[in-house]
């Protein structure tokens, strides 16, 4: 649950108010700044990028369980810079860090308080689309809950034990072992057990 504080609070008890969503992508070379205002501001010592850098951020679902709920994020196709990154190696954001900071703006348009962070994920798939003459740019970022059902399972083969430890031979003998099932105490033994 995001806390506001009191001079937050009041500005959105206004009957205009007026909000401004940052969202920071931390991709490998830089990091990207960017708001939901059609002008840039000046917050924590940054300039996040207006003017029409990011079009739309899909709905935040909340949910009681682990579910992963993914957020996505419409950019702006005409950024030669975020154009490359979403054609090129996918190492540039996969994996790594988003967060989304909300805060109200006051009749000049300016941050009321400190912004509050309202979501926080890793960035997964960017895709590019051209629909006539418009095109954008879709960032799919996911919760960190998105990463446990990832997790590689816990079995492992020969092959997999060998790639790590070229000399281990333990796992050479596992799939006879289980194909043939051996007795490992006498009948005499078992009879006397029982």
């Amino acid at each position: 649950m995001t806390t506001l504080d009191s001079s937050q609070q009041s500005e959105l008890e206004k009957p205009v108010t007026r909000t401004v969503y940052f969202v920071e992508l931390d991709f490998r070379d830089s990091t990207a700044r960017i708001c939901s205002a059609n002008i840039t501001l000046t917050w924590g010592g940054y300039e996040w990028i207006g003017l029409g850098s990011m079009g739309a951020i899909s709905a935040v679902e909340e949910a009681e369980g682990v579910e992963s709920k993914s957020l996505t994020f419409n950019l702006n196709v005409a950024q030669h810079s975020v154009l490359a990154l979403a054609v090129g190696d996918v190492e540039q954001y996969r994996g790594r860090n988003a967060k989304m900071y909300f805060c109200p703006l006051d009749e000049s348009f300016q941050p009321v308080g400190t912004p509050v962070i309202c979501w926080r994920g890793i960035m997964d798939t960017m895709a590019v689309a051209v629909d006539g003459e418009e095109g954008g740019i879709t960032l799919k970022a996911e919760t960190s809950a998105y990463g446990l059902k990832k997790q590689p399972g816990l079995r492992l083969n020969a092959a997999q034990q060998k790639s790590r430890y070229p000399t281990d031979t333990g796992f050479d003998y596992l799939t006879d072992l289980i194909a043939n099932p051996q007795i490992w105490l006498s009948k005499k033994f078992q009879r006397s057990i029982n």
